[in-house]
């Protein structure tokens, strides 16, 4: 597994002045206190010749991020901190730039990082106080996955039942849990199959083939057996693509045979996105 530090990231010097409120004219104007070719105003410049205006996603009030990459498979970003103020005062950011993490990293692993550190700043944010968080080990010392793979991502297994479990039980078991499919594992949690909605009703519907036996059914009678798993330590990529091919909403992922959980298309959409998708999560205490 490839990891990178956020402080092997930074660009330097981390906080700068602003005479403009507005972050993305700080950078190609010139309004902002940085020296030339500097990274953050060099991204800003080549978008800005190519006519694009970059996304901005706000993470906390005082917390944004701009993708600057030209290549939609690498992407440039800034991360701005900002306190309150406006045009007239100096509008004071912290400046970093990430160039060349793949989607997958930066939607999985650096926006949900960088929104966790932002709670942490508050309403109020002197230039001192910007350049403390973005130089504390708490900062610096953040792994961001490089090359992701179906193990940084799969849901763990909850859910399961064994060959010899009937049939009705893993209906009710459906029903209660709200569950499309569910796996049919050995005694050592090796995959054997899958059982989904449509192989039960297939079975329990008035007037189906065996219906009238149905309560002597076991699982092993209607689950799948050809089923296509993907391994733990495959990319993210190649396992979405045998997603979309097989046209599945979810793929097993198994470790030497062993069923550990699935990979779900939801954790693949906000992966993949054009832009960040930071899931919602609690406001730290303190």
């Amino acid at each position: 597994m490839s990891t990178v530090k956020l402080g092997q990231l930074l660009a330097d010097p981390g906080v700068a002045g602003g005479t403009v409120a507005d972050p993305w004219e700080c950078l190609t104007t010139g309004a902002v206190d940085l020296p030339d070719r500097h990274a953050a105003t060099s991204a800003a410049l080549m978008v800005s010749g190519a006519g694009v205006r970059p996304n901005r996603t706000t993470l906390t009030a005082r917390v944004d991020l701009m993708n600057l990459g030209v290549d939609a498979g690498d992407p440039g970003l800034i991360f701005l901190l900002s306190p309150i103020g406006g045009a007239r005062n100096a509008d004071y950011r912290g400046t970093w730039v990430v160039w060349g993490l793949p989607r997958p990293s930066v939607n999985l692993f650096l926006g949900p990082a960088l929104k966790g550190l932002a709670f942490v700043i508050g309403e109020t944010l002197r230039p001192e106080t910007a350049l403390q968080i973005i130089e504390s080990k708490r900062f610096t010392d953040i792994d961001i996955e490089v090359d992701v793979t179906v193990g940084h991502v799969l849901q763990p297994l909850v859910y399961r039942v064994y060959p010899d479990a009937p049939v009705h039980e893993v209906q009710y078991l459906m029903l209660r849990r709200g569950l499309a499919t569910i796996p049919v594992v050995g005694k050592d949690h090796e995959m054997l199959g899958v059982i989904a909605v449509s192989d039960v009703l297939s079975h329990i519907l008035p007037g189906s083939e065996g219906s009238v036996e149905r309560r002597s059914l076991v699982a092993r009678d209607i689950m799948k057996r050809a089923v296509l798993c993907v391994s733990e330590s495959e990319s993210l990529v190649e396992a979405s693509r045998s997603m979309i091919a097989r046209q599945v909403s979810r793929l097993p992922v198994v470790r030497e045979g062993r069923l550990e959980g699935f990979l779900d298309r939801g954790v693949v959409l906000r992966a993949f996105a054009d832009t960040l998708v930071i899931p919602s999560r609690a406001q730290p205490s303190g």
